[in-house]
């Protein structure tokens, strides 16, 4: 069984921490003694490829360069170029499988090695905008775009979602039969691991990009109300960077809570481990979540987890028992799930729980499982 795992979602050497779910996944499948290959394209305009190969962490990731009008008004048939910058430099034929990160355009360059060489292939769904019709609502192909992330589904062998809300997403609107799966994405237990400290003050840690879907100004609102209720009882540190820093810390400056925040920016992966465990609640009121690998990575560390409902990670924390569940864009539900946890004991307990359920059924090496059994299934049936 070989295996070509094309990923637009995956790390380079600037910024190895970009799509690290996609990596930790393909290193769990060759674990498992899966023969994967790992192929990242990128657009002849884009600078920040400078080898064609580079070797991280054991992979070896094949950076392929392809033809793209900047700007969006070819993203819909950008997949076909792809297809054909991977069958000039890869011998596409001796795979069994190919796996896609996404519709468009990797799913979409796929499909046409597909077809053309006669193989079984795989969309991997990490986010809930599955039809891109969200990303691209203004946009003037957005219908277009929308019809080849459909043809794309309506071809493929498999769909796996790293949720059942990614499933739901694409079955609610295409009949797939049985052909889709939920491989959750899961954590490496072993680097992600609590660790018995005792912070002056109770630590908030809250890890996402700095954009309006990650629900970083709720959380700051909230941390508001309960430093006014329990003074200098609050501490919240912030990791991740994106377009809304400044406003975000003008945002804290104007709530008065600008000496209890620390904003850490980017924090490499390789840190982020150690930056988690030192907090006592994990916090991300994210409202457009596929599942939030973050979530998994706190709750292995031994925080209890505050999420949204209606999200994917709602199939994972039980509300009050291993972390809890809020309403989108709640501040109130945010202030009142805090001063749950305010308790040692409580919040202890959540703890224990959370860390408990990811190691049996949210490790990477789970979810690589679920993966490969899906590509033995794909190749007897």
């Amino acid at each position: 069984m070989k295996i070509l795992y094309v990923s637009g979602m995956y790390p380079t050497p600037k910024f190895p921490q970009k799509g690290i779910f996609s990596h930790e996944q393909v290193k769990a499948l060759r674990k498992r003694g899966v023969d994967i290959d790992v192929v990242v394209p990128y657009t002849f305009y884009d600078k920040e490829i400078k080898d064609e190969y580079w070797q991280y962490e054991g992979v070896t990731i094949h950076y392929i360069k392809y033809f793209k009008i900047p700007g969006t008004a070819d993203f819909h048939r950008s997949g076909k170029a792809l297809f054909c910058s991977l069958d000039r430099k890869l011998d596409l034929k001796s795979y069994d499988i190919y796996h896609a990160d996404a519709a468009l355009p990797v799913g979409q360059a796929v499909m046409y090695a597909a077809k053309k060489y006669n193989k079984k292939y795989i969309v991997h769904g990490h986010g809930l905008d599955v039809f891109l019709d969200v990303s691209y609502k203004d946009k003037k192909n957005c219908d277009k775009i929308v019809e080849e992330s459909k043809k794309v589904y309506t071809n493929a062998d498999a769909f796996i979602g790293v949720s059942q809300k990614v499933v739901d997403n694409v079955t609610q609107r295409l009949d797939m039969g049985d052909r889709t799966y939920v491989a959750y994405n899961g954590v490496d237990v072993e680097n992600f691991h609590p660790e018995a400290h005792k912070n002056d003050r109770i630590k908030i840690i809250s890890v996402g990009n700095l954009i309006p879907l990650k629900g970083h100004d709720y959380t700051l609102r909230a941390l508001k109300v309960l430093n006014e209720k329990y003074p200098d009882r609050f501490s919240m540190k912030l990791l991740g960077r994106g377009y809304l820093e400044q406003e975000l810390k003008a945002l804290a400056v104007e709530l008065g809570i600008d000496g209890i925040v620390e904003f850490e920016g980017y924090i490499p992966y390789s840190e982020l481990a150690n930056e988690v465990r030192k907090g006592d609640i994990f916090v991300l009121p994210s409202y457009y979540e596929a599942l939030g690998c973050v979530y998994l990575e706190a709750m292995a560390s031994g925080l209890p987890a505050i999420g949204c409902k209606d999200n994917g990670i709602d199939e994972i924390i039980e509300d009050g028992v291993d972390g809890f569940l809020i309403d989108i864009k709640n501040v109130d539900q945010i202030v009142y799930s805090v001063e749950k946890l305010m308790d040692e004991d409580v919040r202890s307990n959540m703890a224990k729980k959370a860390r408990e359920k990811v190691e049996i059924g949210y490790t990477w090496d789970v979810s690589a499982k679920v993966v490969e059994s899906i590509y033995r299934k794909l190749l007897t049936a």
